[in-house]
């Protein structure tokens, strides 16, 4: 049943963005200002690929109770309810943005309303036992992912790919911990499908790109997810923190990650905003050293299914955990960082000496 769903909806989202590109072609181009600023393309193309993101996420909802065990009891779980609204209003601030080039604040504003209504309902990051510093944290990883989702969407299949890969990871993490035939796996799958009919569309050259409506949207139905499945790795008897449960989101999210922490720090130590767009991005850098688009895209997506084998490994092979294995993975994080610190640098002197 699940795979002819994801059929249907693969068919249905590239249907859904032809349709799109072929009728709001003319009216959803990004506005002069904006694209100058953060666009890598030298063209204008429409920021409309959200739309079928949200359409599949609620053909998914709408279908639930064709999942096995589910029924219509499904429609009584609070916490799809959360999903729902919070996915819902990711989508329309990015969707207002998208057509009237809203402020920071505004985002930011929508961002801090959804992590409020996970916090309230309970979808919370437990990291210490106390409800205060949780929702604090929660609070901080939600407006993070949404925001590093955003930032990353600036070259052609980038966010795309990437963000397949976290669908990916997350439904490996829920099918070796949890009940694989959970509603949630109907709506991880209604959202890659949707990704990769996106993907035809929007792998270089795009001739569409997803907007904010489609950033937003994804970076808060990652944050939900996440929360359920990839932060549930605490060791117990570890004390105030475990570091096993803070690497496994880090490794599924670590190209945005990365991305947008190289990106705040260079900005701020240049006296910038850092929510202002420009093309200083690890990915433009990439490009700068010499790297194709459909390059730098491969490049992110390698990257990507790393991390995710990284994490098969350490969920499913690793039976007794240790700091040695927690050693093990900083380090190669770090490496990674490092090694897109480099990049950059070198990115950045070719692009000074054209």
């Amino acid at each position: 049943m699940l795979v002819v769903f994801f059929v249907i909806a693969l068919i249905l989202a590239l249907f859904t963005n032809q349709w799109l590109l072929k009728t709001l072609k003319d009216t959803t181009k990004p506005k002069e200002d904006r694209s100058q600023l953060v666009r890598w393309a030298a063209q204008e193309k429409p920021a409309i690929g959200g739309f079928s993101f949200f359409l599949l996420f609620i053909v998914a909802s709408l279908t639930l109770f064709l999942a096995p065990n589910n029924n219509l009891s499904v429609y009584l779980d609070s916490q799809f309810y959360l999903l729902l609204i919070t996915c819902t209003i990711g989508f329309a601030v990015g969707w207002i943005d998208d057509a009237y080039t809203m402020p920071a604040s505004f985002k930011l504003m929508g961002q801090l309303l959804c992590g409020t209504i996970m916090i309230l309902g309970g979808v919370l990051i437990n990291i210490s036992g106390n409800w205060g510093l949780d929702a604090l944290f929660t609070m901080f990883w939600v407006v993070g992912i949404m925001n590093s989702i955003n930032m990353l969407d600036n070259m052609d299949g980038i966010t795309t790919t990437v963000s397949a890969v976290i669908v990916l990871t997350i439904l490996l993490v829920l099918g070796m911990t949890a009940d694989p035939s959970h509603y949630h796996t109907w709506m991880l799958i209604g959202v890659f499908a949707s990704l990769l009919g996106f993907l035809y569309y929007n792998w270089s050259p795009a001739k569409m790109y997803m907007g904010d409506s489609g950033s937003q949207f994804l970076g808060a139905f990652f944050a939900f997810m996440s929360i359920v499945y990839l932060w549930n790795f605490r060791e117990e008897g570890t004390g105030f923190l475990s570091i096993r449960q803070f690497l496994i989101p880090a490794l599924a999210f670590m190209m945005p990650l990365i991305d947008t922490t190289t990106v705040f720090i260079r900005r701020i130590a240049r006296g910038q905003s850092p929510f202002v767009g420009g093309r200083d991005h690890t990915t433009h850098h990439l490009a700068y050293c010499g790297l194709s688009d459909s390059q730098v895209g491969i490049f992110f997506l390698g990257a990507s299914l790393l991390n995710l084998i990284i994490i098969y490994w350490m969920v499913n092979r690793i039976n007794t955990w240790s700091y040695a294995n927690s050693l093990l993975i900083m380090v190669f994080g770090l490496l990674c960082f490092g090694g897109m610190q480099f990049f950059y640098e070198i990115g950045k002197k070719r692009q000074q000496n054209d």
